[in-house]
């Protein structure tokens, strides 16, 4: 569902909820040591908003990367995107970013080392989540290339950040079963790690409203947000966040 208010206003009230900044930082400290993707030299960001996380995992576990190919929808955030790729990777020679959605983009001109997708399988059914995995392995991907994924996990857990998302009408896809995808599709799994998150619900302002209203499905009001908030989260505030972040590799 579409609202006038600029996406990445909307998503910055959703973040500003949340510890994600400190636990993804804290996370790209700890997994630096065993993600080594020194071969990665071109890279492929599907819906990376601003790109900040991106960035992030690309300085510390691909800092070898000359080319950054990103397809994303919204204007604001690409045009943020660009400004961070001249001033936090001066590395990269060869930028392209594109401004429109994953199902009218024809895919990069070339193959690349590495596919980021971080947060955006939960705007895909299950078949077209298959089919763009099949996709990514057989023609986006140079021989032995990798895939880094940010998604939610243990979304059936009680009190879990994503309950909200299911009672609205559009649940998260289960972690287990996009790792199933992938494995389908003709991946291995290199690196997994889990992260935890805090998110705060108090007092919902419009924005983080409008947030969750245009990440559903269905004619969802911005009351039906708020009620859904008050019933699912009580306290006002959760620990019960859960993200997995994977690194999967294209075997030949």
């Amino acid at each position: 569902m579409t609202t006038d208010e600029s996406y990445l206003k909307m998503h910055e009230a959703y973040r500003s909820r949340g510890n994600y900044d400190v636990v993804f930082t804290d996370t790209m400290n700890k997994i630096c040591t065993d993600v080594k993707l020194a071969s990665v030299q071109s890279c492929l960001a599907i819906g990376p908003g601003e790109g900040k996380y991106e960035i992030g995992f690309l300085k510390r576990c691909a800092e070898n990367v000359r080319k950054f190919v990103a397809v994303e929808p919204d204007h604001d955030s690409a045009e943020d995107l660009r400004s961070s790729l001249r001033t936090s990777m001066p590395g990269v020679v060869e930028s392209q970013v594109t401004e429109t959605d994953l199902q009218s983009w024809e895919g990069p001109s070339d193959p690349v080392d590495l596919i980021l997708m971080f947060h955006v399988l939960y705007f895909l059914r299950a078949g077209e989540r298959q089919e763009l995995f099949k996709k990514l392995h057989d023609h986006w991907l140079t021989s032995f290339g990798f895939v880094a994924i940010v998604t939610a996990s243990r979304t059936k857990s009680p009190g879990n950040t994503h309950m909200i998302f299911e009672r609205l009408g559009t649940p998260s896809p289960a972690w287990e079963d996009v790792e199933a995808d992938l494995h389908k599709a003709g991946f291995t799994k290199y690196y997994a790690h889990e992260m935890r998150l805090k998110r705060d619900f108090a007092n919902p302002d419009e924005s983080l409203l409008r947030f969750y209203q245009s990440n559903v499905e269905g004619p969802i009001s911005l009351d039906d947000v708020r009620n859904a908030i008050k019933e699912l989260y009580p306290e006002g505030q959760t620990d019960k966040g859960f993200n997995m972040i994977a690194v999967f590799k294209r075997a030949n």
